[in-house]
């Protein structure tokens, strides 16, 4: 590396930002509305800024097909606001939970497992056909796992010592488990998680489908039942 720059100039000087972070107040007004990028910007820990501004802009895609002409505009527009801005805000708290147990990695794996289970359970329902029951980032709106999701992040939140972080651990386990495809729970697999096709086959219970439904799935994306 220092070979390679060795003749190297910089072009531009140094800057220095000690704060990324930012919520805007409003995320939308009258005939225009900003994505989830612009709207607020929280941490790449778990690159959430990809699939919230991916619902920002299917949201608005839907607005604009059905509503532009619409009285339901203004409406719609308020929705995608506060819908925008409390995703915001709960990513914030569950990537906050996490970075305040980042030197305790049994509650960190622990929490971050909240995070994949409702992307897993949310892309899943999608290719399924059935992307109106999981209509929120990180499944907030859910009436099971949204409630359940604070309840982690408020333990998480309230201690980190060792005797603290049991009751966090318990609480994960149990709001992910009627939402893991994948065997997230399954401490035998020591936070080592294969990509196998029958854990979903095996979950098409917790999906509410057959299980030929979920064969389907696999077929049309090329995956093979291993």
């Amino acid at each position: 590396m220092r070979e390679q720059f060795l003749k190297a100039k910089p072009t531009l000087p140094f800057v220095h930002v000690p704060r990324l972070s930012f919520r805007s107040a409003a995320a939308a007004g009258e005939r225009w509305a900003l994505l989830p990028s612009a709207a607020g910007f929280v941490d790449p820990l778990l690159s959430t800024g990809f699939p919230l501004t991916l619902l920002g802009v299917e949201r608005l895609a839907v607005l604009l097909e059905e509503d532009w002409q619409s009285p339901r505009l203004i409406k719609g527009l308020q929705a995608y606001e506060a819908q925008t801005l409390a995703e915001l805000d709960t990513t914030a708290a569950l990537i906050g939970a996490l970075y305040a147990n980042m030197d305790q990695f049994d509650a960190f794996a622990a929490l971050s497992k909240l995070y994949f289970a409702a992307a897993m359970f949310a892309e899943t329902m999608r290719r399924l056909g059935q992307p109106q029951r999981v209509n929120s980032f990180l499944l907030m709106n859910d009436p099971k796992f949204g409630p359940a999701l604070c309840d982690c992040v408020e333990k998480a939140q309230r201690g980190t010592t060792p005797p603290d972080r049991l009751p966090t651990i318990e609480a994960v386990l149990k709001a992910i488990e009627p939402f893991d495809l994948a065997g997230l729970g399954d401490s035998s697999r020591r936070n080592w998680h294969p990509c196998r096709a029958e854990d979903l086959l095996a979950a098409a219970p917790k999906l509410g489908v057959e299980r030929a439904a979920v064969e389907q799935v696999l077929a049309r994306c090329g995956f093979t039942k291993s």
